[in-house]
């Protein structure tokens, strides 16, 4: 497991996040308090860099049924069932931890997905 791998897993661990480690790709299983997804849990994958935290993660893996707008479906690494996003993260912000504004980040595309 590379250091972005296990950081990012460290880090979603200590957000209280169950995680599950794919290979290169960490799901993560996500709350969703919005949107059509709401009052649900859905496993969002990321495929950390290795210099994770420090460079935020770019694609988004998500179940098939699951689409985000603007486009951009790709086939997943994860295989049948899975589709990835380029979806890249804006710089972190400085004084919140990458965790939570991962997840925030993660939780707000679930919440504008039309299916």
């Amino acid at each position: 497991m590379n250091a972005g791998i296990q950081a990012f897993v460290e880090a979603m661990t200590a957000a209280g996040r169950t995680v599950d480690v794919r290979g290169a790709i960490v799901l993560v299983l996500v709350d969703v308090p919005m949107g059509r997804h709401a009052d649900t849990e859905v496993w969002v994958g990321e495929d950390p860099p290795q210099d994770f935290p420090t460079i935020p993660p770019h694609w988004v893996h998500l179940p098939d049924s699951i689409t985000l707008a603007d486009g951009g479906k790709q086939a997943s690494e994860l295989g049948a069932g899975w589709a990835k996003w380029s979806r890249p993260h804006k710089r972190w912000v400085d004084g919140v931890g990458p965790a939570s504004q991962w997840l925030a980040h993660a939780r707000a595309l679930l919440a504008k997905a039309s299916t």
